[in-house]
Parts: C-alpha cells; structure tokens; sequence
C-alpha cells in the first residue's frame, strides 16, 4: 500500500470583480488569487486493494461521503483514466472550513495532484478540466501562485513581478458561510459604485507600496456578508487598530487585515489577537 501526502496552501483574493451571471448559473469574475502557504492543510492518500472511496477528517464541517469535494475529485479523476483501485483519503484542517479561503478547493486539488503523481494517467489539460468540473477555485490550486483569475476563475495568469509574502493577518470566525449564498446575495449596486482597479492594485505591489495597495483591495461579495453577520462589522473595528484596511476573504466570512509593513504587523499583534479574543476567532499570521 502506497501513501501520498502534500500540504496544500489556503488563499485570499486580494481583488474580486464579479461581473454578469453566465448561463451556466456562475458569475463572471475577475481576482486576484493570493496563495497563503503558511495557513495549509495536509491531504494524505492511502491506495489499497479494497475498492471504494473513503475520506477521513476531524474537522467539524467536513463531510466523509460522497458529497466532499476530496471524494468528487478522486471519483472523477479514476473514472476518466479508466483505473480501479480504492482509496482512503485523510484530511488534516488549518485552512478555515467554508471561510472563503478554498480550504475545500485547496483539498480537492490536493488529491489531483497526488493522484497524478501516483498514476500520471493523465495530461495536464485533462487534469485542468477536471478541475473546473469540481469547483471555480479548484484550477488555481493546481499551482497555487499569485495569479490573475478570469472567467469563473479558472482562466489563470500567472503574475510572477509582485511580492510573494505580505504582512496579512487572517482573522477566521468560527462559522461558516456558503459561497453560493454569497453569490446569490451579491449587492450589484454597491459594486457597481467600486471603481477600484486590478491594474493599480498591481502597480503598487509591484512598487512594494502596501500601504497604496491596501487602498486598492476590493472584494464585490464583502457588502452582502458583511449586512448578514453584525459580528463580521463589529471584527473589522476591532482589526482595524493602527490605520490597517480590513477586508473579507473571498466569499467569507474570514477576514485578512493588511498592513502598510511586516514590521508594523508584528508590533500590534499581541494587541489585535487580545482584542478579538472574545469573539472566539482565530487569528493567523499569513
């Protein structure tokens, strides 16, 4: 019996565009995908002779059958190589559960990848298709660099001359929220007011100017997450100690906090995760 094991990066996205609904029911979006390679999770794969699919995961939150995304992806990736074997998945979480971080996407790439690192069964086009099949975010995490995302986000651009460290601080409540509730509750008047642009996002990181990039960020889903959850308004006040831009991750509820420095983020560190404290929310250094 053979193992597999990968640790597989969280992200935020620094820009989130979401234009017209597709006839497919997704949002045309264009982002800013932003791996976070110190919050990961670990993704083990165990082939054995026993048939079957089997994930396991101590996480609340996380399903063990067939409706997980880990499962959906060795499914699909045995079927279209045509191979039989069985397989048991493990699934060690630090990536926040549904907190608009791709921890599920993350994972479901994970098994991709060790799959076809296992088999190479097939080529790196199969394997991108199938990783649009399984989720919008799933392609990315196939190479989890900063990268440009168009299309349901699956049309990637690597952006190779930004940063590849920023002083973040991701800030996790300890409740989910469904990224398709987001979608669907998407305030298009607010982001329609948003006239922030990805390219001068780009040009200050580029530049290395954090504090100009931090006036840059936009997330269009941030104004329906943060109507629904009070405590979400009440976290960006207390994050916001020092001047610091607070943001929703993806379609949340996890916030990150970026800061003009490294130096200025190590300083109020301490007294952010104090007062937050209360809040029963996890504070992640990125």
């Amino acid at each position: 019996m053979d193992t597999f094991t990968l640790e597989t990066p969280g992200k935020v996205n620094l820009f989130l565009k979401v234009a017209g609904r597709r006839p497919d029911s997704y949002h045309e979006i264009e982002t800013l995908f932003f791996p976070m390679e110190k919050i990961a999770d670990s993704v083990s794969l165990l082939f054995t002779e026993q048939p079957g699919i089997r994930v396991f995961c101590g996480a609340s939150g996380v399903p063990s059958d067939e409706s997980n995304i880990c499962w959906k992806a060795a499914e699909l990736y045995l079927k279209t190589a045509g191979l039989e074997t069985g397989v048991e998945i493990s699934i060690g979480k630090r990536i926040p559960v549904a907190g608009g971080m791709g921890g599920g996407s993350s994972d479901a790439a994970a098994v991709l990848l060790l799959m076809q690192r296992k088999f190479g069964a097939l080529d790196g086009d199969a394997v991108h298709r199938i990783a649009g099949k399984i989720g919008a975010d799933v392609p990315f995490f196939l190479n989890p660099v900063p990268s440009i995302g168009r299309g349901v986000g699956e049309l990637l651009e690597e952006v190779s001359d930004i940063p590849r460290s920023l002083p973040l601080l991701i800030a996790a409540p300890a409740f989910p929220v469904s990224a398709s509730w987001s979608y669907r509750h998407l305030n298009h008047a607010a982001a329609m007011k948003d006239t922030r642009t990805l390219d001068s996002l780009l040009d200050a990181l580029r530049e290395g100017d954090f504090l100009r990039a931090a006036s840059c960020l936009r997330n269009d889903l941030e104004y329906a997450v943060m109507e629904k959850f009070p405590l979400l308004e009440l976290l960006k006040r207390e994050l916001a100690f020092g001047g610091s831009r607070v943001m929703v991750s993806g379609s949340g509820p996890s916030l990150f906090v970026f800061y003009e420095s490294f130096e200025a983020r190590e300083r109020v560190w301490e007294h952010v995760n104090a007062r937050i404290g209360k809040y029963a929310v996890k504070l992640l250094k990125a």
